[in-house]
């Protein structure tokens, strides 16, 4: 689903659980979903936050490299 669509679902969910009405096996059934989704989101966020970090600490030493060369 990707990202920005498993944050949607969330958001359904959550829009779910606030207008009442549903069973307990249907609320059941939505956490588990959500909960599942939450570790969705965070495993990209960490993967994300991982790869920024890489790219940034080439940077800097791509920076470094090219100032001791002047």
């Amino acid at each position: 689903m990707g990202f920005s669509g498993d944050m949607n679902r969330l958001q359904a969910i959550i829009e779910e659980f606030e207008s009442e009405g549903l069973g307990m096996e249907d609320s059941l059934a939505l956490f588990e979903e959500g909960v599942g989704l939450v570790r969705v989101c965070r495993e990209y966020l960490e993967e994300t936050k991982r790869r920024v970090t890489i790219l940034t600490s080439d940077q800097e030493a791509e920076s470094e490299i090219a100032d001791e060369g002047e």
